[in-house]
């Protein structure tokens, strides 16, 4: 067969071909160089090939055009976070109920996500329970989303201004004063944000920071919380080098410790009866420096009227040696926070992604 055979035609007649010989393969493969001139007669040049620039000219284009997008995507979201931070609480909590709603019925992956975690934690519960706490925790979630801009655009005091109620098993600062730190295990509920203000006024508080899917938020969501006084780190090896240290400073440190950890960073445990791969980093902190460890949210009272701030005992085996009876006690100590307030907590994330035997197909819809 002809080296040239599976060339299309155009390039038989208005291209130079160079061929290369692959030594490992044993074949000739054949490549355009430049084009022919049209009339050889005339004073012209040889025009370099240019079979890919299209491509990467439509190229360039998409991701101008993406870049456009996620500028303002971002624009509006700030500025719609500044418009609700001039409302009054009640009003921000009810464009939270409008667009929960509005969620709800638009039957998105956020709809089936929750009440697929529903079923999983909850199967005693009725399916009419069930679909009513769906629709519920959609609208406590957007609530949360809106209240974003009460917790980081105004005065660290205007927020503190809305907790109306703290409620306190235990002596934090007398445990602080044994010099050994505390833990704080801070589950997504209600809104942690409130909470991050309430204990940063009131301790040294030290936070890892996972940045957000649109990166050009970063900067402006850790100025937000570092507002306040909190010490903010990254969740890699540097910030959990700054945990360790804080502790051994006899500060307080704040983990959400209810998403999926990274790889080689978490073990099963369960979660509401389901196998959940679990962070192992809270528990190993707490064995490391003998430092206290404590529940905390910030609990959204009813009408609008504010929050309430939770503190409360850690499961005692969360201080075990053995590293599979805390991570257990660790989810036990969520759980209870959630039976608080089963609506309030973020039942949108994909918390079962992983099992014991890989990737489950609970999500599959």
């Amino acid at each position: 067969m002809s080296l040239t055979a599976e060339l299309p035609n155009f390039y038989l007649r208005n291209h130079v071909l160079l061929g290369h010989r692959n030594p490992k393969k044993g074949r000739v493969s054949i490549q355009p160089v430049c084009k022919i001139p049209k009339n050889p007669g005339k004073k012209s040049k040889l025009e370099p090939y240019r079979g890919g620039q299209g491509k990467i000219d439509r190229k360039n284009k998409s991701q101008g055009f993406m870049t456009t997008v996620q500028t303002a995507k971002i624009t509006l979201i700030r500025l719609s976070l500044k418009i609700l931070a001039l409302l009054p609480l009640p009003l921000v909590q009810a464009v939270g109920t409008f667009l929960g709603q509005c969620a709800w019925y638009m039957n998105g992956r956020s709809v089936k996500v929750t009440r697929r975690n529903l079923q999983l934690c909850f199967p005693e519960m009725t399916e009419a329970e069930q679909i009513r706490l769906a629709k519920e925790s959609l609208i406590e979630t957007s609530k949360t989303i809106v209240e974003m801009g009460k917790a980081w655009l105004v005065e660290p005091e205007v927020t503190l201004s809305y907790i109306k109620k703290v409620t306190e098993k235990g002596n934090i600062e007398e445990t602080l004063r044994d010099g050994k730190g505390l833990i704080t295990i801070v589950p997504h509920l209600g809104n942690w944000e409130v909470l991050n203000i309430y204990a940063a006024n009131r301790f040294p508080l030290n936070v890892l920071y996972q940045p957000p899917k649109l990166a050009e938020l970063d900067g402006f969501v850790r100025e937000a919380r570092a507002r306040s006084g909190t010490k903010v780190y990254p969740t890699d090896r540097r910030g959990v080098a700054a945990m360790l240290q804080a502790l051994i400073k006899g500060e307080v440190v704040g983990i959400l410790p209810d998403q999926e950890p990274p790889e080689n960073a978490g073990i099963f445990s369960p979660f509401f009866g389901v196998e959940t791969s679990t962070m192992t980093l809270l528990s190993k902190l707490a064995q490391k420096t003998g430092a206290q460890v404590v529940s905390a949210y910030a609990k959204r009272l009813p009408k609008g009227k504010g929050f309430e701030v939770v503190i409360v005992p850690a499961d005692p085996d969360i201080y075990s040696n053995d590293i599979n009876l805390s991570v257990a006690a660790l989810n036990r100590s969520i759980e209870e926070c959630i039976k608080d307030a089963p609506a309030q907590y973020q039942w949108e994330y994909k918390r079962f992604k992983i099992g014991p035997e890989g990737k489950t197909r609970y999500y599959h819809f």
